[in-house]
């Protein structure tokens, strides 16, 4: 595992160039010195030689500044942290926005960044390049805006980075003063009064019980220092809790990290909205990590090693925990257990309080040792658990999502199926959270439009009964969705995911799968051995009915692939209930607008409708009954019920009954999905109810991409069937 850098970026000017018309500072280029001087400190600081790049004077130029940053971006772990210190003056242009101001450099040229205003070291530059890419938490202390001056503040370079703001989590900043007023220098104290401040915090003023100063802990020192003017701090996530300096680890604080010291366990929170940055970050190591070790190695499952690389962690295992004892199943290299022993007691504990009640729960040690569970499964007392030694504490403090998205990782196949598995991660946040924002639902559409465009169709066919095996033969398709060829079975898990997001994925994916399914017919139509195009029916979603784009879709496919619109059926879903969506006003009882609805589709589009999987989910006898619709299709489950053959008679008497009233000139067809040889009715007795059409695999033909006539063998076993006493 690579070691977690901390990196700092410390720059000092005194002086700009003569265009500026700025006075010269001072104590800029000594402040940016002594800040390099503490974190590199032999006895407390926590910063290392080649990790802290010091930029003063003239040799402070953007153009040098601007790469390392974005070097140090683009190459950092979770577990890294970036200090940016800039010392000296700020400039806003009069042709700039207020919270887009310059730091001066040494090389800064105010008539250049007219035409040219990337030339500069500029906080949007800080912001989008640097922090918003930056893996880890990244820390920015400015100490600049008017420093040391007595111009005017109401001139465009007084602005301060009062107005500066940035999206990013894991993200902290002091800053020297607000809008309008002036940063000072200290001749008494020969450096900027807030620097002077921060390097008393750091040497040790703000220091904790365990002599560790933070961010936050050095920021809130600042603050209570009667500073005037007031400096400015906002702090996001763990990253004010990072240590900036601590004293040396001494024999006795080691041996606490293998003693049975008592512990602390942290119950997740939910921040979602503040973690955007960071579950993004996490999805992308996890699926598109490409620089992560091997998937698989000896000993574990290669899952393990794409999460612990993910979370830039020490090691990960998968533990059980049964009353008070431990043991583990899988572990990556390094998981030790007897040295982590202490803190998987802690756990154990933790695992059986919170069993089932939270996603969950760090214990640590002393605050040097942290080991990070989420439970998988649980069987009687035994409870498997997922869990991360040290991971990066950026990536921790997620929390509560953390554990959702954890599990939800480990549940998927993230080694044969990324985008999938990357979708079920994203459903898992919504499932458990509810609302996600923007930036994360916009993701997982585009997201489930490629996994939905990405999938094959089927047609199985529906076979029309016969007492002769003349007479037998197939009578329509439906068209099925496949993830691809090696995949017989449905997405179920994929399509249904639709109904965790709402009514713009359930469109999208009925629109998708239906202009899909009509091309593919139309080919596999023209194609096939006999004349004249057989009928084909497509699964819709009641949400998608109501919407206007999902029938131009369909309209749009049908013109395009040149079939007949009275070729096409759309079978209504079973498990969507007829009822408006929340906040939706229907001027008519849900059933009585539906059907005006459908009544004016096939009036307008020439389609037709139909019931699917009449006797599970919400098709029910009223929808049978009342609904304009040309077909129904009875589920398989009705099969297997006691009085089987009174419902299937009870479904032929409704499918005729339009007929009998003479509003109808044939009954509505009744189609039996799912018949099979295991099935306890027997097809005679299907027959002799009156129903004629029958779908499943007894007709030896699975779904496939092709449309074949049945062969003469499997129309006598049929008839036979149909005949048998």
């Amino acid at each position: 595992m690579a070691t977690a850098k901390r990196w700092a970026v410390l720059i000092g000017v005194n002086e700009g160039s003569p265009s500026i018309g700025l006075p010269a500072l001072s104590y800029a280029e000594k402040d940016a010195t002594a800040m390099g001087t503490v974190l590199l400190d032999e006895e407390v600081g926590t910063f290392h030689d080649g990790e802290v790049h010091l930029y003063t004077g003239a040799a402070a130029t953007s153009s040098a500044i601007k790469r390392t940053l974005r070097q140090i971006a683009v190459q950092a772990s979770p577990s890294d942290v970036l200090l940016v210190y800039f010392a000296g003056h700020s400039l806003v242009p009069e042709w700039s926005m207020p919270d887009d101001a310059y730091l001066v450099t040494g090389d800064l040229d105010p008539e250049t960044l007219v035409l040219e205003p990337d030339q500069g070291l500029r906080m949007s530059f800080l912001r989008q390049d640097v922090f918003e890419v930056f893996a880890g938490t990244s820390l920015l202390v400015l100490d600049c805006c008017q420093a040391g001056s007595d111009l005017d503040a109401g001139q465009p370079h007084t602005e301060a980075m009062r107005t500066y703001h940035t999206r990013v989590d894991r993200h902290s900043a002091l800053m020297a003063c607000q809008r309008g007023e002036a940063a000072r220098e200290s001749a008494q104290h020969q450096h900027g009064v807030l620097t002077y401040h921060v390097l008393r915090a750091l040497r040790g003023a703000a220091q904790d019980e365990r002599g560790r100063v933070s961010f936050a802990a050095m920021a809130e020192f600042v603050a209570q220092q009667d500073i005037d003017p007031l400096p400015v701090q906002f702090m996001q996530t763990w990253g004010p809790a990072g240590p900036l300096t601590q004293p040396p680890v001494s024999r006795h604080d080691k041996a606490l990290i293998t003693s049975a010291t008592p512990g602390t366990i942290g119950l997740c929170r939910n921040p979602l909205e503040d973690q955007v940055n960071s579950i993004l970050q996490l999805l992308a190591r996890v699926f598109r990590g490409g620089s992560r070790q091997p998937r698989q190695q000896s000993g574990h499952d290669g899952r393990l090693e794409i999460i612990r690389y993910a979370l830039d962690a020490e090691s990960a295992a998968i533990v059980t925990f049964t009353g008070n004892s431990h043991g583990k199943v899988n572990w990556t290299q390094h998981f030790d257990s007897d040295f982590l022993s202490p803190l998987l007691e802690l756990a154990t504990r933790a695992a059986v309080q919170y069993r089932t009640t939270i996603p969950g729960f760090v214990v640590s040690q002393d605050g040097r040792r942290q080991l990070f569970c989420v439970p998988l499964s649980y069987e009687g007392d035994r409870i498997l658990t997922l869990t991360l030694v040290d991971p990066a504490l950026a990536q921790l403090d997620m929390g509560e999502p953390l554990a959702v998205m954890l599990r939800a990782i480990w549940d998927s196949n993230p080694l044969d199926d990324p985008v999938q598995a990357e979708m079920r991660v994203l459903t898992a946040l919504r499932t458990s959270f509810g609302r996600l924002p923007v930036v994360l639902y916009e993701h997982a559409f585009s997201l489930y439009q490629q996994l939905i465009g990405s999938m094959t169709m089927v047609f199985q066919p529906v076979v029309e009964l016969d007492q002769r095996p003349s007479g037998v033969s197939v009578q329509s398709y439906e068209a099925l969705a496949r993830r691809g060829d090696q995949h017989r079975g449905a997405p179920l898990r994929l399509l249904n995911m639709a109904y965790a997001w709402g009514d713009r994925f359930i469109i999208e994916r009925d629109a998708l799968l239906a202009s899909k399914a009509i091309h593919s017919y139309a080919q596999a139509d023209a194609d096939s051995e006999w004349q004249g195009t057989k009928p084909l029916s497509i699964n819709v979603a009641v949400r998608s009915l109501l919407s206007d784009s999902y029938l131009n879709q369909v309209t749009k496919a049908l013109i395009e692939a040149s079939l007949n619109p009275r070729v096409l059926t759309l079978e209504i879903s079973e498990r969507d209930a007829i009822e408006p969506g929340p906040g939706e006003q229907w001027p008519q009882e849900p059933l009585v607008y539906f059907h005006s609805r459908l009544t004016k589709l096939t009036t307008d589009l020439k389609i037709n409708f139909a019931v699917d999987d009449f006797g599970v989910g919400y098709a029910s006898l009223a929808r049978m009954a009342e609904l304009h619709l040309t077909q129904i299709k009875v589920d398989r489950a009705v099969l297997h019920h006691p009085m089987a053959l009174e419902e299937l008679a009870l479904v032929v008497q409704v499918a005729g009954y339009a007929r009998s009233l003479g509003q109808a000139p044939n009954p509505r067809a009744v189609i039996l999905e799912g018949f099979d040889d295991e099935s306890p009715v027997r097809l005679r007795h299907i027959y002799e109810l009156g129903i004629h059409h029958v779908q499943g695999y007894f007709c030896g033909q699975a779904a496939d991409p092709t449309l074949r006539p049945l062969q003469p063998d499997v129309q006598a076993r049929i008839a036979e069937l149909v005949t048998e006493e």
